[in-house]
């Protein structure tokens, strides 16, 4: 979608399907989608995905906010999914010529699609805002110990990109309010409603911000700015075939900045060029991060915040 993503919203839940199709990776997840719309026993599922170990997610969109129904909607599907053999799935997945699952699946993952695919399909519901009933529900299917994440779209008023923001992983997350839809008239550095575009502002390449989701994952909770830098070297160099540019590190450093800085999971702090960076691991670790440059603290490095308060030793 352009024209800035059509003036900040999606007019029907199909829009925001067709942008999420080829952009799942904004959820942080390596996923193949396999299907949209698919015909299961009771409805369609909006996205199927598939990640490299056969493990299927179900993926339901919400235009506007995710309310409570969507709960037991997303359930009966995860529950009918369950129900098909491999070769029921494969079916289902390749009608009218869609998609052929065991092809595709080698292809993007370099290795046979599992014996096993659908034993306990992972649940995603992305939607403008999700219902604080919803919210509580995913909390307790997640103590259950069943897979379900949760993710609220949000439209950048000055440049129309989107982002998916984590929310329902925690009590902390429903304290902090992360499930709800936030006012687009106030952005966080403004003063005031309607204020001008900061002008610090760095466009972020679509490229980098994937990186950054589907790695950060995979990255200790505190890594300097040049490990990242080295792996995201790697990353672009995999996909020459595909023309994704390296920027070099200054303009990769301020996009990276741009990235944390707007989804809140990751800080960026200074520390000491000679300090040992096992020590940033411990829970309780002594060693100093600071905000910003000051009093020999140089280094650039990216902590991981923690989803829920931090308990005692």
């Amino acid at each position: 979608m352009t024209q800035l993503m059509k003036l900040l919203g999606f007019r029907y839940e199909k829009d925001l399907e067709d942008y999420l199709e080829t952009r799942l990776w904004l959820t942080g997840q390596d996923l193949l989608v396999i299907g949209r719309q698919v015909k299961i026993s009771g409805g369609e599922v909006d996205l199927l995905a598939i990640d490299s170990t056969g493990l299927l997610h179900i993926v339901e969109l919400k235009r506007d906010e995710a309310k409570p129904s969507v709960i037991g909607q997303i359930l009966h599907y995860r529950h009918s999914l369950k129900q098909l053999k491999r070769e029921e799935l494969i079916h289902v997945v390749g009608h009218g010529d869609r998609i052929d699952l065991a092809v595709a699946f080698q292809q993007r993952f370099g290795h046979p699609l599992p014996e096993t695919v659908n034993e306990s399909p992972a649940l995603m519901i992305i939607g403008e805002s999700i219902h604080p009933q919803t919210a509580g529900s995913i909390l307790e299917l997640r103590d259950w110990g069943c897979s379900v994440t949760a993710f609220r779209y949000e439209i950048d008023k000055f440049t129309g990109v989107l982002s998916l923001v984590p929310c329902c992983r925690s009590d902390q997350d429903m304290i902090e309010g992360t499930h709800k839809k936030k006012s687009r008239s106030v952005r966080p550095g403004s003063t005031v409603a309607g204020s001008r575009r900061p002008a610090c502002r760095v466009p972020i390449d679509e490229n980098v911000r994937r990186f950054w989701l589907t790695n950060a994952q995979d990255f200790t909770p505190f890594v300097t700015f040049r490990f990242v830098y080295d792996r995201y070297s790697d990353w672009v160099h995999a996909r020459a075939d595909e023309g994704v540019h390296l920027y070099q590190d200054g303009l990769f450093a301020r996009q990276l900045s741009a990235i944390t800085a707007e989804r809140g999971e990751w800080t960026r702090v200074y520390i000491a060029p000679q300090d040992n960076l096992a020590a940033y691991d411990m829970p309780r670790s002594q060693v100093s991060a600071q905000p910003y440059r000051a009093m020999g603290h140089t280094r650039v490095a990216y902590r991981l915040n923690p989803i829920g308060p931090v308990s005692d030793p």
